[in-house]
């Protein structure tokens, strides 16, 4: 064999599949099976681009905040026996029906306030990682330990300037 003969390489099918091709490490270059990698296209482009954008991120952390604070103001406002509202004994004594429209009120209302709750907090922190993302110009982890530091600070802002430092470093290990 000459050094100038081709040697084939078998191409990948033009379909993507779903699975991952198997560990071909062991075999030499020209006998592994390659996937394509296609260029992404002007819809996928345009959905990175929306999703990465500040405002659609933090109205987004805000929505997916409130849902969350609603579930978990259902699930909390259910585990409350209301003994803390007229004491356990009248409690008792209430009909079926009334007892169950004292549960609801009392979930709405804590549903309702785990939303706002839960939707200002996810807010605030997508917005200032977003915020801290744009300014960094980096994609990494870093904006997301930045972006909680300044989100308990902020959150802390009404206990003093010795509160924020504690918000922000309590949560990432360092010590009074």
């Amino acid at each position: 064999m000459s050094a100038s003969a081709s040697v084939e390489v078998p191409e990948a099918p033009a379909s993507s599949s779903s699975q991952a091709p198997q560990d071909q490490s062991h075999l030499p270059p020209g006998k592994r099976n390659y996937r394509r990698i296609e260029a992404p296209t002007a819809e996928q482009i345009a959905s990175e681009d929306f999703m990465n954008n500040c405002v659609v991120r933090t109205v987004l952390s805000a929505v997916m905040g409130s849902g969350m604070g609603v579930m978990f103001g259902i699930f909390m406002g259910t585990m409350d026996t209301g003994s803390t509202i007229g004491g356990t004994v009248e409690y008792q004594k209430q009909m079926l029906r009334q007892a169950f429209r004292e549960m609801a009120k009392n979930t709405m209302s804590k549903s309702k306030s785990y939303a706002k709750g839960f939707a200002a907090m996810g807010a605030l922190f997508a917005g200032t990682e977003c915020l801290i993302e744009s300014y960094r110009a980096r994609h990494d982890s870093r904006n997301s330990i930045y972006a909680g530091c300044a989100t308990g600070a902020i959150l802390a802002h009404s206990g003093g300037p010795k509160a924020c430092a504690i918000g922000c470093g309590r949560k990432y290990g360092t010590k009074d």
